[in-house]
């Protein structure tokens, strides 16, 4: 480095840090401008009761005069009953014989839960079992072919999902894994 560097580096540095000092010092006119604030009066705690006392009373006052909600208001979480609708005596009859040729009311469907699959690898291809969990602490191990709860029979075993077929209905019912 030569002189004439060190020099240009020294002239720059003092510079910097004399403007440094020269925005951290006050100013001058700093103390004329700005008075003090004149202290406010300590409140007693009577009046300090009193104010809230009256404001309690106003309040009161304007919820007094607040209309007051309708009870007629739809309330979207609550199932409520429609008004009765006025059906000619023809219509009962028709809907009384068609109810007496329906076939039998069919028993509510068991909860079912499949709780796994387990997979054999074999020369033919996958040989799945599938495990149920029941109404209860019921369990079923089930391959296809076989009857679960009484009223099912298991169609199709999937890699994550059985399909089984209600023998009263003949309708298929869906059970995946979670």
């Amino acid at each position: 480095m030569t002189s004439r560097n060190l020099a240009v580096y020294g002239t720059c540095g003092a510079i910097l840090v004399a403007c440094l000092a020269a925005a951290n010092m006050p100013s001058q006119d700093a103390d004329v401008a700005t008075p003090r604030p004149a202290r406010l009066p300590r409140l007693q705690p009577d009046v300090i009761a009193a104010d809230v006392q009256s404001q309690a009373a106003r309040l009161h006052a304007r919820m007094a005069e607040a209309p007051t909600p309708s009870a007629a208001i739809r309330n979207p979480f609550a199932f409520g009953g429609r008004a009765p609708r006025t059906v000619p005596p023809q219509a009962t009859m028709v809907q009384a014989a068609v109810a007496a040729d329906a076939a039998p009311a069919v028993a509510p469907a068991p909860s079912l839960l499949l709780m796994g699959i387990a997979e054999d690898t074999t020369a033919s291809g996958p040989h799945r079992t599938a495990i149920i969990g029941g109404d209860g602490d019921a369990l079923y191990m089930v391959v296809e072919g076989d009857s679960v709860a009484g009223r099912y029979k298991v169609t199709k075993i999937g890699a994550d999902a059985v399909e089984l077929e209600d023998q009263a209905t003949k309708a298929y019912r869906r059970i995946a894994l979670r």
